[in-house]
Order: C-alpha cells, then structure tokens, then sequence
C-alpha cells in the first residue's frame, strides 16, 4: 500500500498523469482520479488525501473541512479565486498555484490588446468588412515610444508586460504595486507610484493582472475611470471582478477613456448581450490568456512540483497562504525539479 494518497479531483479520470507522476516519481505515493458530480462526493473523495491536485471549482470550506489529513491543495491555474484560502489556512493546509505557469502568455495578451489598441487593428478590420474606407475614423494613433504605460501588479506577469513595452517598446513605465520591491522597481527601468489613481491619471495605456482576492475586489471604478485621460486605453487580462464591471461600461458610453481590451469578465461565460460586446471601442477575448500548448504542460509541473515539495516535507514556492506554516511544523526549502517530462 502507498505510504502517502494525492486526490486529483476533477477533469478526465482516465488521464495517465504523466509530469505529475514525473514529479513524483520518487515518493512512494496512490493517485486518485475523481470527477465528482456534488460537493458531497468531492467531499467523500478527499477525505484521506494527503495532497489534493484541484481541477475543478471544488475548492469550497465543506470539501476543504471534509480532509482529515491532507498538507497540501494545488491548482493548476495560476488564479486561485476559487479557493477557500481561509479554511486551508484553518485547516492547516497549504495551498499553492501554478506561480509562473503562463507568465508570458498573459502578458503576450495584454501586450497585443494594447498594440492593436494602438493602432485600431480590430476596428479597421471590422471597418473594411463593412464596406467603410476610412482611415481618419482610426485616428489619432498615439506613438507608443513617446507614451505611457501604466501596470497594476507587479509580480511575474506585471514584470513581462513591463519588460516587453518598457523596454522593448521604449514605453515609459508606472508601477502600482505596494507589495513590490525597490529593487524590482529599479531593475526594469519603471517608476513606482503609490496611488492607483495617480497611475490611471498619468498614463495612456494601463494593464491590470493581479489576483483576485478580497484586497482587489472592486479596486478598480468609476473613480479611477474618472481621472484617466480621455484618449487612453484600459486592458484586463487577470480576473473580471477585480474591476467594477458597471462603471467601466459607464466610463466607456461617458467618453472618460479611449477603449479597452477585455480577457475577462464578471459573469464568465459572459452574457452576449453585455453591452461590452456591442461596443466599437472595445476588443475582448474568452479568458484566453493563459493558453498555450507550453502552459497546458507546465500547470501540470508547475502543480506537481509544489505537492511534491510537501510530500518531501519542504515549503512550496508558490505558497499562497504563508500564515500557515505558524501552525506546521518547521520545513526546508523546495529543491529542484527531479521530473523526467517536460513537455
């Protein structure tokens, strides 16, 4: 009998779980495919897990209770919204994501919604299928090395928007991110602002990618919309409800900004009669930012690596609940990958 059980719980029971079982290959341990179909067999299906892999939106108190034993729960996706964070802390478990898994997919969508923001790509395009021949409805078109890029969050994706339009696009660059270091700062070439709205003040373009938490519900409204420039851009590829999805419609049918480019929304899928959608200004995508044929593989490493890490009795890297380790026992650092696949 295995020393040690991981519960992956969600998606194909059939899958042969290659990298995790990669990942894992030197801990003596059962994987345990579960789609449940209620909370009650989520529930069940955990119970003597030591480690639960979440592929599903099953990250509720009442699952996360029902664990008798387990030290860890990872998701394969970098957002961990969907998580009760505070019964895994409750409980004594750590919980990590997939940290770095699509860092540059995310910010390659936020960089090309501002391009084609830039200069109108989606609009002229849908201009020429309509028969209009005129390129003054796209103008003007700003020069993008003379203007400015405003981030919010500043941690592995924030850093890549900045590195590819900062210092790729010679976009001057404001960071607002009070969590972010000086050092950071300093090492890609940016400004750090302490005030959200004097970034959205100062900027033309901005881009948002933080996570969803309590902290960044609703950071972003009618008052920040209030003091951006009327010729600038707004970009979201994190999660929908960090924005106040209402007043950004506002804003927009107001004239307070120029446009904006959507990954993601409040209500997911959205509703096609979102006035989002009707609006000749805005670019929007299904919450595909993340997706690539490599991100697709690197979750599942990503993922893995951390649960082994605990299984080892070593500390994560992408702990997303470091007031547990108060309540578990001392543990080293992760090492290194001792995975065969990589993709």
């Amino acid at each position: 009998m295995a020393r040690q059980k991981v519960v992956v719980l969600g998606g194909d029971v059939n899958d042969p779980l290659e990298h995790e079982r990669a990942e894992m290959a030197d801990l003596d341990v059962e994987f345990i495919l579960v789609n449940p179909a209620s909370e009650g067999e989520a529930m069940e299906a955990v119970k003597e897990a030591d480690a639960v892999m979440m592929r599903g939106n099953w990250g509720t108190e009442q699952v996360i209770k029902a664990t008798d034993h387990c030290k860890v729960l990872a998701v394969y996706s970098h957002g961990f919204n969907h998580i009760d964070v505070d019964a895994c802390t409750d409980k004594g478990i750590i919980l990590t994501n997939g940290a770095g898994m699509c860092a540059e997919e995310v910010s390659n969508q936020a960089v090309t919604m501002i391009l084609a923001l830039n200069r109108q790509i989606v609009q002229t395009t849908n201009d020429l299928r309509k028969g209009i021949w005129d390129a003054s409805r796209a103008r003007p078109i700003g020069a993008i090395d003379e203007e400015t890029l405003g981030i919010v969050g500043f941690g592995n994706i924030g850093r890549q928007v900045a590195r590819k339009l900062g210092l790729g696009w010679r976009m001057k660059t404001l960071v607002f991110d009070p969590y972010a270091p000086p050092w950071i700062i300093k090492e890609y070439n940016t400004e750090q602002v302490f005030s959200i709205n004097e970034l959205f003040e100062r900027s033309d373009y901005i881009s948002v990618q933080v996570p969803l938490n309590r902290e960044t519900y609703h950071m972003i409204g009618k008052e920040q919309f209030n003091v951006m420039k009327p010729s600038a851009f707004f970009v979201n590829v994190c999660r929908g409800s960090v924005v106040n999805e209402p007043e950004l419609i506002d804003a927009l049918r107001a004239g307070k900004l120029r446009g904006a480019g959507l990954d993601v929304f409040e209500q997911e899928p959205a509703d096609p009669a979102n006035p989002l959608f009707q609006m000749n200004n805005v670019i929007t995508a299904p919450h595909l930012a993340g997706s690539s044929v490599r991100s697709a593989w690197l979750s599942r490493q990503r993922a893995s690596q951390q649960v082994a890490a605990v299984l080892r009795g070593d500390w994560p890297t992408a702990a997303q609940n470091p007031e547990v380790a108060a309540s578990i026992p001392a543990m080293s650092r992760m090492r290194g990958s001792e995975g065969k696949v990589t993709g």
